[in-house]
């Protein structure tokens, strides 16, 4: 052990404790035992022995070291005399355990002994005082008292301080201080600490210019910024997004020779990956694994949550077993993530069984977590589990936040269990919460969907004394939340709900009622409400008309459509593109496509120009009755006025060509966009995919399916539908489940239309065995049969030859099957 060697010849003791202090070799039972003996040696004791073993009584908790302290007060000034450090030590001691009262006290004393005021006192108070939020209170410490005390405040100080500005999200103040420090003369100059402190500040506030600004500030000054200073930096341009930025400040620190750490590089793969931009985060990753710097916790949390965002379940979980293999704890937020993304996707069951892994593991789950939990419940109406999970919670000793009344009040009122959701509402008032206006919005809802009006008028009232104001905005979105449902009839009945209690309907609220009335085919009451509007003093404008326009178009009134044209332009309204593109939609949908094409001439007429939906229209409409030499036609025209084209219209040209039996003219296309190098999207492959298989080109087909992944795309639930049913035809059943799999481990969960599909492709093939085992994935995951399905089983199993198969299927079919035989 190294010795230090120190002026004066005190006790053998007192050099004993200041040798095993500096060398860090006193815990706080140690300081305690030579405390004592200090105290009891004959003569005075000295004050800087003292000063050691305080410090070190206090590393683990504060109430040793102020104990030692009154034990050195009560020996009296003869025995050992306080000095200024002995009173820093316990103004830090009183600040740490809260009670900032005493530290003042303590340094009241400083001043009554007379004792000459150091930095090394005051900076124990700053810093108490800055964690209490008394921020202006150290501001005057460092400006006024000390110079007043003849006590100069050193860097220390300053820092102090402007973490406690920071702190209190007054970096601009923070900055100001900086420049006070610089401009003094040299005598307290700002260093890499204080720079390093209003930095994170500004990018805590998110003015991420201040922060970058002050860190080339920095650099100006000749200051050179630390490993700190640049983890501060890339961060915080990675939370903005700013990765160009974050790759110069990276390329920067290189040059420097600064080293990049973990926290470099896990800021880094988080910017890649909230930016989208996941092969740069792979990349990151591999140079991370090169310099030997495994990721850490939130490095994993930022590449599963990228993952799951995407629907890439299935990696994001292969990411979580491989951080388990290698030794590293998920936490909370880890198991949140991957719950959310299974109760997002519908898949509870690997909702369920993760949530059994977290506790196994011991991860109690949080706030976050059940509340996760009550929502994915609540979304596919399994409430009874919902109010399972809400209990359990509370039995775990959490108590719901508002975000959990929210979520439980919201999913019962959607099953019409309004009252239980009014129990709930009742309990968060008991335990005094202040409902917020998502809960009324969810309760109101409720109680107008049972037709419960007085009960929702009575809690509009109850809302207004809580102090939230409901305002048109508010009923109009339970309007549209009605409107949507098909309850038409109730949403006007929230109109006459809101001018009872003096809301004043806008044109938004007629708009959404007309709107609904339109969706539910009532265009009389759609028409009643655009006189009853104007009768009030509001005037309709072209959203509203284009609304009910498209209403006579879907009902396939086009007289009436046209009357409603013409009376907009005759009030003073100009038609826009989305009226002209409604009326040649409806035109077109009602194989009125000569209509449709004199309506884009009149458009251009009268100098309004037609807009890409527009045009796509018209060709979808001409492909639709089969005139394909005309909408060639017109795409060829539009293509040499220069007009461009989206990939959405390249879908609508390849699939009507395919649709009208011209799938060489379509192959020609599709090669040619190839060829131009333009950006094809899944659904082009799939057009193309399905047109060749119907005509027998499988090689082809299958080559293009290759195609997908090789050209940087996914396939989809539709390409993958595709294949597998072709794979069935050509009796390769093997491979048709290998298929399914890896849909379903590429996170590409199937839909109701692919299961059936497969059913019905493996009932032609007379595999009843397996058409049975997807029968049963129909049945788990709460899908219905198609009409066409379910004709074919009735047809097949109706004759005797197949009773034998019948055992395969699930036993609800059972006895459908039976009635038909019977």
């Amino acid at each position: 052990m190294s010795r230090r060697v120190h002026a004066g010849g005190g006790s053998r003791l007192e050099r004993v404790i200041q040798d095993r202090y500096y060398a860090g070799c006193i815990d706080p039972g140690d300081a305690l035992r030579l405390f004592d003996e200090l105290l009891q040696q004959d003569g005075k004791s000295s004050i800087r022995a003292v000063n050691c073993l305080l410090t070190a009584a206090a590393r683990d908790s504060p109430a040793p070291a102020v104990s030692l302290f009154n034990r050195v007060a009560r020996a009296g000034a003869e025995k050992v005399a306080p000095d200024v450090c002995t009173f820093g030590v316990l103004i830090r001691c009183c600040c740490r355990a809260g009670e900032l009262s005493l530290g003042l006290a303590a340094f009241g004393q400083i001043l009554k002994t007379g004792l000459r005021v150091k930095a090394i006192a005051v900076n124990q108070l700053l810093h108490g005082l800055c964690v209490g939020k008394r921020v202006g209170e150290a501001m005057d410490v460092v400006l006024r008292r000390m110079p007043e005390l003849g006590c100069t405040p050193d860097v220390f100080s300053y820092n102090t301080l402007l973490k406690g500005l920071c702190g209190d999200k007054k970096s601009q103040e923070a900055l100001e201080m900086i420049h006070i420090m610089a401009d003094d003369g040299g005598n307290c100059a700002p260093d890499v600490v204080s720079y390093n402190t209003v930095i994170d500040g500004f990018f805590k506030e998110h003015e991420v210019g201040k922060a970058y600004s002050l860190f080339r500030e920095m650099l100006d000054c000749g200051i050179s910024p630390d490993v700190v200073t640049y983890n501060s930096i890339i961060d915080g341009l990675c939370k903005a997004q700013a990765m160009d930025k974050a790759e110069a400040v990276l390329q920067q620190m290189f040059d420097k020779g600064v080293v990049p750490d973990g926290t470099t590089y896990s800021s880094l793969v988080h910017g890649y990956c909230t930016s989208g931009q996941w092969m740069e985060a792979v990349i990151m990753l591999k140079e991370m694994s090169r310099k030997g710097l495994g990721p850490n916790i939130v490095t994993y949390n930022s590449i599963m949550d990228y993952l799951c965002k995407k629907g890439r379940c299935a990696d994001a979980r292969k990411i979580f077993d491989s951080m388990i293999e290698k030794g590293r704890k998920p936490n909370v937020t880890t198991y949140s993530v991957l719950l959310h993304a299974y109760a997002t996707r519908g898949a509870l069951d690997d909702m369920h069984n993760l949530l059994t892994l977290m506790t196994a593991n011991g991860i109690a789950p949080d706030h976050h977590v059940f509340n996760i939990l009550i929502c994915a419940y609540g979304k596919y109406e399994m409430v009874d589990e919902a109010v399972l999970i809400f209990t359990k919670m509370q039995q775990q000793g959490l108590k719901p936040n508002i975000v959990s009344y929210g979520t439980i009040i919201d999913a019962l009122c959607k099953l019409s269990r309004v009252d239980d959701a009014m129990s709930q509402f009742n309990q968060l008032i008991n335990e005094g919460f202040t409902p917020n206006v998502i809960i009324f919005t969810s309760l109101i809802y409720g109680l107008c969907t049972l037709g419960k009006w007085k009960e929702a008028e009575g809690l509009a009232f109850e809302m207004i004394k809580t102090g939230i104001h409901p305002n048109a905005v508010f009923f109009n979105m339970i309007m549209g939340n009605l409107c949507k449902e098909g309850r038409v009839m109730e949403a006007q009945n929230i109109l006459d709900l809101m001018v009872h209690i003096g809301v004043k309907p806008d044109v938004i609220t007629y708009s959404t009622l007309i709107d609904g009335c339109c969706l539910a085919r009532k265009m009389d009451e759609a028409m009643k409400l655009l006189d009853d509007m104007v009768v009030v003093g509001l005037q309709p404008n072209v959203v509203l008309y284009n609304t009910l326009i498209n209403g006579f178009c879907l009902d396939g009134k086009m007289d009436e459509a046209m009357t409603l044209f013409a009376s907009m332009v005759a009030v003073g309204l100009q038609p826009d593109d989305v009226t002209y593109g409604t009326v040649i939609n409806g035109y077109c949908k009602n194989g009125r496509t000569e209509d449709g094409l004199a309506l884009i001439r009149d458009m251009l007429n009268k100098g309004v120009k037609p807009d890409v939906i527009t045009y796509n229209i018209m060709l979808q409409g001409l492909f639709r009755t089969g005139r394909t030499a005309a909408a060639m036609e017109l795409y060829l025209k539009l293509i040499n006025s220069g007009t461009r084209f989206d990939i959405f219209t390249y879908g609508i040209i390849l699939e009507g060509l395919c649709k009208n039996n011209h799938i060489h003219e379509a192959l020609q296309m599709f090669q040619s966009l190839c060829l131009m190098d333009f950006r094809l999207d899944t659904r082009s492959y799939n057009i193309m995919i399905d047109a060749l298989l119907r005509y027998g080109r499988k090689d082809e087909a299958l080559g293009l399916f290759a195609a997908i992944s090789a050209n940087g795309l996914v396939p989809d639930v539709v390409t993958y539908r595709l294949i597998i049913v072709y794979l069935i035809e050509e009796g390769l059943l093997e491979e048709s489940d290998d298929m399914f799999l890896s849909t379903e481990n590429n996170g590409c969960a199937a839909n109701s239309l692919m299961l059936n599909a497969i059913v019905r492709s493996l009932l032609r093939k007379n595999v009843n065995d397996k058409a049975g085992t997807y029968l049963y994935k129909i049945d788990e995951r709460g899908f219905s049969l198609e009409a066409s399905t379910a004709s074919l089983l009735i047809s097949m199993f109706s004759q005797g030859k197949y009773q034998h198969d019948l055992k395969f299927l699930p036993e609800k079919y059972h006895f459908h099957m039976e009635a038909c035989n019977g």
